[in-house]
């Protein structure tokens, strides 16, 4: 489906006359001839339109190519949902669908995303930042430190390699991507960044033992899951907060706090994540009877 058919489509299936979406951003007769392929309009008309049939651009993509969900997206939702869960069966697949897709097409987006499943995989082993983990995601640190000025693109490979970082490269990083969080806010998809950037960068203190930043990393975290009502994110980055507070002995109501949220992962099923706090309490020597 070409551009203009894409607006007729979007329009008629909207039950819109032709008046009714061009009244104040252009004559009905330009509508016309944008919908027959004779004209093409301004980029702010263009987003005018859209934004009356109350579609997004990528939404808009999708009706155009025919309903087919890109595959590079495809696999960045796959990504995000394997990780979240700790699913290194899922993230082995996607590293061969990758793989090929990036030796089919060429496409920087899929190298970036193979290499950060292998990271993935490698770090779920024993919950250990290892060299082999490393090794996965310096080309991406290497695209990161040469590119002058971030786009939403590079912001989430930061929010997804932070893990593989060290502590300086993370607050290094970090800089640049907070200059880059109020942008997201307008961006459906990319709304709740902000709030996994704040609990990777949470999770990645505990790891070094700076354990005064992993509390303030996550109290953000927490507040910003509190205002976009993120269950999952809430009880991860509870639980990053509470095993921070019992590091620096401030242990009031830390113990209770853990046990809550383990029973949620528990309720939930979300055993792979449950298991992964389960390892990552023993890691710190923390003993909670749940």
């Amino acid at each position: 489906m070409n551009f203009g058919e894409t607006i007729k489509k979007i329009r008629t299936d909207k039950n819109l006359t032709q008046a009714q979406l061009s009244e104040g951003i252009m004559a009905r007769n330009h509508l016309s001839q944008v919908e027959n392929n004779n004209y093409f309009p301004a980029y702010d008309k263009f987003f005018s339109l859209i934004d009356r049939l109350n579609v997004n651009f990528e939404e808009f993509l999708y009706v155009q190519d025919g309903q087919k969900i890109l595959f590079s997206r495809k696999i960045s939702s796959q990504l995000s949902q394997a990780a979240s869960l700790n699913n290194s069966e899922e993230l082995s697949s996607l590293v061969t669908e990758a793989n090929e897709l990036y030796a089919q097409t060429g496409n920087i987006t899929y190298y970036h995303s193979m290499l950060i499943c292998k990271a993935l995989i490698a770090y779920n082993l024993d919950l250990t930042v290892s060299q082999d983990m490393i090794d996965h995601v310096t080309p991406i640190k290497e695209y990161l430190f040469s590119i002058d000025n971030w786009y939403l693109y590079e912001l989430k490979l930061f929010n997804n390699i932070i893990y593989a970082l060290t502590l300086e490269e993370a607050l290094l990083f970090s800089r640049t991507s907070f200059k880059k969080l109020d942008i997201c806010k307008h961006f459906s998809e990319f709304q709740h960044i902000e709030q996994y950037i704040y609990m990777n960068l949470s999770t990645l203190c505990l790891e070094y033992g700076n354990f005064q930043a992993a509390k303030n990393f996550s109290e953000n975290a927490i507040d910003t899951a509190k205002n976009f009502s993120l269950v999952y994110e809430m009880v991860c980055s509870k639980l990053n907060h509470a095993i921070a507070c019992i590091k620096l002995e401030q242990t009031e109501s830390a113990y209770d706090v853990i046990k809550k949220n383990m029973l949620i992962l528990e309720y939930l099923e979300f055993d792979n994540l449950h298991e992964h706090f389960s390892t990552f309490l023993k890691k710190f020597e923390i003993e909670v009877k749940v």
